[in-house]
């Protein structure tokens, strides 16, 4: 039985989230590398900032390879259907996915939108350790967007390695067309 897994990634805000409910109802199973982020904070009783998001990701990359957040997502995938991973940040995490997926057809969906656009939807959607301010929000951005530390995000060199590329600064009707598309051409 051939299924699919998805990956997802992008900068802050662009829509990745969207993109996975629009996934989610037709039937893909989530999985996130934050949410892996985010059980180990809770098992060491940590503040769930996207400070500490980044922290523990780079901590863990450096103690587990480059790759080690795909791989402890990969342990989560146990159903024969199609998955979606989502906030993947570096390069290594879509080569351990794509090594892993080969044979199931595992394709990388890069998402973004206009800065403007994206600090809006943070605003609006007010989630604990998002940027409060645009040039916090820049600042931030400035840090995801690329490491010459294998170990730490590399959010450009991520996006270049998409399968497909989506702009999400239009209407939620056209976010979902890109995706049916995408979905039809695989």
């Amino acid at each position: 039985m051939s299924y699919h897994i998805i990956g997802l990634t992008g900068r802050n805000a662009s829509g990745k989230g969207t993109v996975a409910t629009i996934l989610q109802n037709r039937s893909f199973e989530y999985h996130s590398l934050s949410d892996v982020l985010r059980d180990e904070l809770g098992k060491r009783g940590m503040d769930e900032s996207r400070e500490e998001l980044t922290k523990l990701g780079n901590e863990l990359r450096e103690s587990g390879g480059p790759g080690v957040l795909a791989d402890l997502v990969i342990d989560r995938i146990k159903s024969p259907n199609n998955h979606i991973v989502d906030s993947i940040r570096n390069p290594f995490e879509v080569e351990s996915l794509a090594r892993k997926y080969e044979k199931h057809k595992f394709c990388l969906i890069s998402v973004d939108a206009k800065p403007e656009i994206r600090f809006q939807r943070l605003m609006k959607r007010s989630r604990s350790g998002d940027s409060t301010t645009w040039n916090q929000f820049l600042a931030q951005e400035a840090l995801e967007e690329g490491s010459d530390d294998p170990n730490k995000q590399q959010l450009f060199s991520t996006m270049e390695k998409a399968d497909f590329s989506v702009e999400n600064s239009g209407t939620l009707k056209d976010l979902e067309l890109s995706i049916d598309n995408i979905l039809n051409k695989l």
